[in-house]
């Protein structure tokens, strides 16, 4: 008899089929207004009965303007897709060179260095460095965590209001000391200055990404021909007598055009479903970087897909 044996590692986030409820509500949420428009034309298509020949497109007008509609949702949800795992990945970039400026320094410096104040500080530097890039592209951060970050600040003898730029420029600073101290020689500071310069190009990315959105006509032509092919629909199965067909259908098309709209932002800052779990990446890194506990108030990482905070 064959015995499975499982580790203490927790198995990857998975949705839940008690989850689906949860997902379709922050969905819901998200759309309220475009859902408040659309039960208002619904009653009023209803109230009014079936309208003249003259409002609404022939089968072969609707047929051709469904497969354009189609085509379109298809290509943004297509780019926000992208968008979103291009910005897992360099997230999982940051993770990863988060790990080798640890495993560089543990090579550079001697123990004894490594766990004295300085040292400390050099772990420090990333960590900040990760939670004031969460902080930036969501543009907002919990009041725990940012007392948190901010005693990590003030053990670098920084001001709570440093930017993440210029915690970048100190860290270039405190690697430029250690050479010029003889703590580490040219090719240990070429080394660190190589993993921060991976961390730049990183950050660049994401930044990129939370600044430059789908371009704002691009945004309303998708959604004014989603919307116009919904109430077309609506109309013709009201002339067929099934109103309710068309309800659906109409529906349907608007929430696949949405969904791409919400998933084309990673970094929003409702931890729903559509973001990514940037509180949870960021606890992973200060784990695997800082040895004394860092006190976070009431957060924990979750493990839930539909609410990463």
């Amino acid at each position: 008899m064959s015995t499975l044996l499982t580790g203490g590692h927790g198995d990857p986030p998975r949705t839940r089929r008690h989850d689906y409820g949860l997902v379709v509500l922050q969905l819901f949420w998200r759309m309220r207004l475009d859902l408040l428009l659309f039960a208002l034309l619904v009653a009023v298509a209803v109230w009014r009965g079936p309208l003249q020949t003259r409002w609404t497109l022939t089968p072969m007008g609707i047929s051709v303007l469904g497969i354009a509609v189609s085509i379109f949702i298809a290509f943004r949800n297509t780019q926000a897709i992208n968008r979103w795992w291009e910005a897992r990945s360099l997230w999982g970039s940051v993770v990863n060179h988060s790990r080798k400026w640890r495993d560089v320094l543990l090579c550079l410096l001697p123990h004894e260095r490594l766990v004295s104040q300085r040292g400390r500080c050099l772990m420090e530097y990333q960590v900040a460095q990760v939670w004031l890039l969460n902080f930036e592209l969501r543009n907002f951060w919990r009041a725990d965590l940012r007392r948190g970050v901010d005693g990590l600040l003030a053990d670098l003898q920084l001001q709570p209001s440093t930017s993440l730029q210029e915690l970048c420029r100190q860290r270039a600073r405190a690697v430029e000391r250690l050479h010029r101290d003889g703590w580490i020689d040219a090719w240990g500071r070429q080394q660190l200055m190589e993993v921060g310069n991976l961390c730049h190009d990183a950050i660049g990315g994401l930044q990129r990404i939370r600044n430059t959105p789908i371009p704002a006509s691009y945004d309303v032509f998708v959604r004014m021909i989603t919307w116009l092919y919904g109430l077309q629909l609506l109309l013709e199965f009201q002339r067929s007598t099934h109103v309710l067909i068309g309800v659906v259908l109409f529906m349907g098309f608007l929430t696949a055009e949405r969904i791409g709209s919400y998933v084309e932002g990673p970094f929003d800052r409702d931890g729903s479903s559509f973001c990514l779990p940037l509180n949870a990446i960021c606890s992973t890194i200060t784990e695997d970087l800082i040895q004394r506990p860092l006190d976070f108030g009431g957060f924990r990482p979750s493990q839930d897909p539909t609410r990463w905070d």
